[in-house]
Parts: structure tokens; C-alpha cells; sequence
């Protein structure tokens, strides 16, 4: 796939296939697509969502693509923070949330269900409201 095909840019950075079959796409120039299969197989209309270009997210520097134990899709956008998408509604986390970096690479959730996030200033937790600064002791446990 391509932008002629309705990509949102060329330089992809990152990708997720979501238990739907969905497929996520981080770029590096044009922020995120999601590609459905099942729309473009049932209905042959438009199959890609830009969700930067169509105005829904800031940052078109994608990374860090997760999806977590409850199906919520999680990535991270340079300058504009980690944003989780519940299927409906994005919620974006900047440093009102604890996230002093402008860069997160990458987003994990363990077996135990911590919620991991490293990137440009090193390791963070997140504890479902906010994200901290995980150091040599920790905190390790949520807050």
C-alpha cells in the first residue's frame, strides 16, 4: 500500500494487527492509518482511516504501536504524547499526565497487567491515570 492507495505517507514506522483484523499504521511523515480488510473486501469503499489527516490526532510521527488486554489501541506521537483509542474515543496523555518526554519508541503491558512505556527519558509506569518515572527503585508496583 501506498498514499495512492490511500495510505496517509510512504515512510511507515510501525505496525499492529488488532484482533479485529485491522491493521495500524505508523509513518513517519503522515501520522496514523488504520487499514480494514473487511471493509474493503464487503463494500469496496474507502478501506484506509487517517486519523492524523483527517484532523482526530496531532503528531505524525508514529511509534510504539500496542494493543493492550482490553483491546485498546495504544501508540505514541513525537511531540504530542501516547494516545490510547477505546474503539471510539481517543484519549491523548502529555505532561499533565506525567509524561515529561516528547518521545516514547515503545509500549507494553505485562503479564501482571503493568502498563510500561520507554522512550527519549527513560522507562515509565502508568497506573491507568498517569504515567511516573521508573528508576533503579522504581516504583515498580503502581501507585
Amino acid at each position: 500500500f501506498t498514499t495512492e492507495q490511500g495510505l496517509c505517507d510512504d515512510s511507515v514506522a510501525g505496525l499492529l494487527e488488532d484482533r479485529a483484523g485491522n491493521l495500524w499504521i505508523g509513518t513517519m511523515f503522515g501520522g496514523i492509518s488504520r487499514y480494514s480488510p473487511a471493509t474493503a473486501l464487503t463494500t469496496g469503499s474507502k478501506a484506509f482511516t487517517n486519523f492524523t489527516k483527517d484532523g482526530v490526532i496531532e503528531g505524525v510521527e508514529i511509534a510504539g504501536l500496542f494493543e493492550d488486554r482490553k483491546g485498546d489501541i495504544w501508540f505514541a506521537a513525537e511531540n504530542h504524547g501516547v494516545y490510547r483509542y477505546d474503539g471510539s474515543t481517543f484519549t491523548r496523555y502529555g505532561e499533565q499526565d506525567g509524561l515529561d518526554t516528547n518521545g516514547i519508541y515503545s509500549i507494553l503491558e505485562d503479564r501482571e497487567g503493568r502498563f510500561w512505556a520507554g522512550g527519549w527519558k527513560g522507562l515509565f509506569r502508568f497506573d491507568g491515570k498517569r504515567f511516573f518515572p521508573v528508576g533503579k527503585q522504581g516504583p515498580w508496583e503502581a501507585r
